[in-house]
């Protein structure tokens, strides 16, 4: 596999993934999270967050607790119940969280390389379709524009395609999606660091052989 386009990331103005607290557990600052079980999906994108934010905020790694919870309903439905005190959502779940009370305790708006989505080819394709993978990226940057041009024109189709839940409808902002671009090696080093330490992974992973910026438009 290799990752050629950015899908998705955090911006000032929108979160892509918030530690919630629920309404009912009293947590309102990051330290209250020293101890806490956090509702995650283990071994992913949204641990290696969970992680990397809470330490920016002053936690060791011994203080962050993670619980698994595997599904991203399941961790909404918990923390809306008040069975879980806290848990990492997704845009928009998140915000759907905190429409039922749950507390946004912290995000990565300032922090945006951390919850970064790709987009992925395995290098098969690449190797045999290298054209089709630039036409397909080139549509990618072009629907990119339109959208960040003027988002407000695809509010319908959110609510016909389900991507946003309806109580959230009214009042969600379609965030600005990222240019053509991908991740940084400092970045993948970082990732490939915690992921070592917490026995995810044994070898290293080359950025060179897993991240391919050369098919962008």
């Amino acid at each position: 596999m290799q990752a050629v386009r950015f899908a998705h990331k955090a911006t000032a103005d929108h979160a892509h993934f918030s530690i919630l607290a629920s309404a009912a557990s009293g947590i309102t600052e990051p330290a209250d999270l020293a101890g806490v079980e956090i509702g995650v999906s283990q071994g992913t994108i949204i641990e290696y967050l969970t992680y990397r934010l809470l330490e920016a905020e002053g936690l060791s790694a011994d203080e962050i607790i993670t619980l698994a919870v595997p599904k991203i309903p399941d961790r909404l439905a918990l923390l809306g119940s008040g069975e879980m005190d806290a848990g990492v959502l997704p845009d928009p779940a998140g915000p759907v969280a905190e429409l039922s009370g749950a507390v946004n305790v912290l995000d990565d708006r300032n922090a945006p390389d951390y919850g970064a989505s790709v987009i992925s080819f395995r290098k098969e394709v690449i190797d045999a379709h290298p054209e089709a993978v630039k036409a397909f990226l080139a549509a990618i940057e072009e629907a990119v524009e339109r959208i960040n041009s003027d988002p407000t024109q695809y509010s319908a189709l959110l609510a016909e395609k389900q991507l946003v839940p309806p109580p959230l409808m009214e009042s969600y902002q379609i965030p600005t999606f990222p240019t053509a671009g991908v991740t940084s090696e400092e970045s993948w080093n970082d990732a490939l660091e915690w992921a070592q330490s917490q026995g995810l992974l044994d070898v290293d992973v080359s950025y060179s052989d897993s991240v391919n910026a050369s098919l962008l438009p």
